[in-house]
């Protein structure tokens, strides 16, 4: 049977990630210090499988890699401390924590047999890319080969794009020298069920159980194409089961729907009943106007097609967070 390890298991992706591969006959490690994710009802169901074993330990301290095995098969690392409060909030952590749990996790693989690693990025690592140089704003849908950039040090929500710029640098650079199987892939606005409370598709319907009259929207010009979990967890195990992926990266996103920010709104809107008039509010510092990825190499190398469109999608996660405000606040 082969071994999976998956940092960050706990988390929004890692725990669907983890929960999609327990399905298949594969033998399964989480890592999570739970400093982000959470031990609800869910990852206590995944944790509590057969073929799924949990270990709660931080990855930036080095005496915990004695607890993990000495071969896997397969190592996704997620682990990443991510959400918007806490790049403006607690940028240095996000530093931190980012570049030296990938940097200890690669030191580690040195010593033992590690048959693929994948570094999971973010659309992030270019967002300065796309705000400061105008001759990159016209390449949208986004490809791979686009520079990244930080067009701003002294703005504290680059600290996340920040970290997986270097980590995608030190991905490439360790795996090379070791010789080490590797992808990279850049995640583009997933969403779903159990993200968080932190992002945008959440906050919305946590106003909208609020009843929030009128709506606030901060940015609505803005675009986004939002692709559901099930669809980037699907695309991400193809990337790393395939040879052919070795030593690529990957945008993966649903290029399909690119969606104004206030249009999105209306949608959620629409599928809650709550008919209340839009309030447009200047864009937050930092984000960028305009985001969607090219999903053609991704396309060409595993032949992945996003299967549950944006109006399914927003309806599985609107359904899924009224209940767990409900849940909560009963």
């Amino acid at each position: 049977m082969e071994k999976i390890l998956v940092t960050g298991g706990a988390g929004f992706i890692g725990y669907h990630l983890a929960n999609y591969l327990s399905a298949f006959p594969y033998e399964i490690t989480i890592i999570d210090n739970l400093s982000r994710g959470k031990m609800d009802e869910e990852f206590q169901a995944l944790i509590s499988k057969d073929n799924v074993k949990y270990i709660n330990a931080d990855l930036t301290v080095k005496d915990y890699y004695d607890l993990l095995a000495d071969r896997y098969d397969y190592i996704y690392h997620l682990a990443a401390i991510n959400g918007t409060k806490y790049f403006y909030e607690k940028p240095q952590e996000v530093l931190r924590v980012n570049i030296l749990s990938l940097m200890n996790l690669l030191d580690w693989i040195d010593n033992i047999k590690c048959g693929k690693f994948m570094f999971t990025s973010s659309s992030e690592a270019y967002a300065g890319t796309i705000q400061s140089f105008s001759d990159c704003r016209n390449f949208i849908p986004t490809e791979e080969d686009i520079p990244l950039a930080i067009d701003d040090v002294f703005n504290p929500r680059y600290s996340y794009g920040g970290s997986k710029l270097i980590g995608e640098l030190l991905t490439i650079n360790y795996c090379r020298t070791k010789a080490v199987p590797f992808s990279i892939v850049r995640y583009h606005n997933i969403y779903g069920p159990r993200m968080g409370f932190e992002h945008v598709i959440p906050e919305f319907c946590r106003r909208i159980y609020d009843k929030e009259n009128p709506f606030d929207i901060f940015g609505g010009d803005e675009t986004r194409a939002f692709c559901y979990v099930q669809d980037g967890i699907r695309a991400t195990k193809l990337v790393m089961e395939a040879s052919e992926c070795d030593g690529e990266i990957f945008h993966i996103g649903n290029s399909l729907e690119e969606i104004r920010i206030e249009d999105m709104a209306k949608k959620l809107l629409k599928i809650a009943g709550y008919q209340v008039p839009l309030r447009i509010n200047p864009a937050p510092q930092g984000c960028v106007s305009r985001r969607c990825p090219s999903t053609s190499k991704l396309n060409g190398f595993t032949g992945y097609m996003p299967e549950i469109d944006l109006e399914k999608g927003l309806r599985l996660t609107y359904d899924w967070y009224m209940e767990a405000f409900r849940e909560k606040r009963s």
